[in-house]
């Protein structure tokens, strides 16, 4: 990786953004405190005034995840305030297209490798934060009579199952298969829309169960 240069007091912020891309690269195998030094450049020793250790990075690198999750979702919230069914399906996309660019981030943040319950506070904070954005979608759902009546947190963890499930799906590879097969545009943008038409089509069955009868 090339030398990355960093302005005098954001050490962390270039420590977790560069520890991401080492992440997407070469998996939670090949993140090193002293390699992702070299690549800032700053003395090895550095890294350890932010972090004690890779797991220490890697909870940083999942909380940077999660915030960037829940300022998407309240994004979602104001661009489709009236229409609850487009914030789903954009969250949606949002978590399964994280999930297809950035499998090795999503696998940090949702594979297991690390539980946000018993890390430190800042990242169960920030895993918390993103759920509650999705309660929020899910309360103005049923505010506009949407979606139907119920428990917010047990709807929204219903439908982050569901979400979660395809990513998964996707981050392992077990959907690489359909899409080379199946999309005659190999670009980024052919596969993106290949994953929105098929997202879409699950969607439609989904909503069936959420929404109002």
């Amino acid at each position: 990786m090339e030398q990355t240069n960093y302005h005098h007091g954001n050490l962390r912020s270039s420590l977790v953004s560069t520890g991401i891309e080492f992440l997407n690269q070469k998996g939670v195998a090949g993140i090193s405190l002293r390699e992702i030094a070299r690549t800032i450049g700053v003395g090895h020793n550095a890294p350890y005034r932010h972090f004690r250790n890779k797991q220490q990075l890697l909870e940083a690198m999942a909380e940077d995840g999660f915030r960037r999750l829940k300022a998407r979702y309240t994004r979602l919230e104001l661009e489709f305030a009236n229409d609850p069914e487009g914030q789903i399906f954009e969250s949606a996309m949002h978590v399964i297209s994280m999930a297809a660019d950035q499998p090795n981030l999503f696998q940090l943040m949702f594979g297991g490798h690390i539980q946000p319950q018993d890390c430190g506070g800042n990242l169960k904070l920030a895993a918390d934060d993103a759920m509650q954005s999705l309660v929020a979608i899910i309360r103005n759902g049923q505010r506009l009579k949407v979606f139907k009546e119920g428990d917010p947190m047990t709807l929204a963890l219903s439908t982050m199952s569901m979400i979660q499930g395809l990513a998964i799906m996707v981050s392992s590879g077990k959907l690489k298969v359909q899409f080379q097969t199946q999309a005659k545009d190999s670009s980024w943008t052919g596969r993106q829309t290949l994953l929105r038409a098929m997202v879409l089509q699950l969607f439609d069955v989904f909503l069936r169960g959420l929404k109002r009868s």
